[in-house]
């Protein structure tokens, strides 16, 4: 995710929650300066303020591989690690992998 995918997200998340600057800095703690800012297209928020816009929007701030999920789509056998993105993952992949027979290979 790039940062301009990741600001369109947070806006995206404020518009569905019918949140204002206003209300988010109060959330926040930030000034409502800091969240017009860190919200607009040209944003760049410190770590910090990013930290407590995902908190003030009701989300957190999940870190995985690059590329992790992609391979759901490519190898119908994959089995997600048992995380809450794992799960989420395997979920959406679920119908995919449950069309194609799978083949295990035995050990001899």
């Amino acid at each position: 995710m790039t940062k301009q995918e990741l600001i369109t997200a947070l806006t995206a998340r404020r518009d569905a929650a019918g949140l204002t600057h206003a209300e988010i800095a109060l959330r926040s703690g930030l000034t409502e300066r800091s969240v017009r800012n860190a919200l607009s297209l040209k944003g760049n928020p410190q770590m910090s303020s990013l930290l407590a816009l995902v908190d003030a929007l009701g989300l957190e701030l999940q870190l995985a591989p690059k590329g992790f999920g992609e391979r759901a789509e490519a190898d119908p056998g994959y089995r997600p690690v048992p995380t809450r993105i794992g799960n989420a993952v395997g979920s959406a992949a679920a119908p995919a992998a449950s069309q194609a027979p799978r083949s295990r290979k035995r050990s001899t």
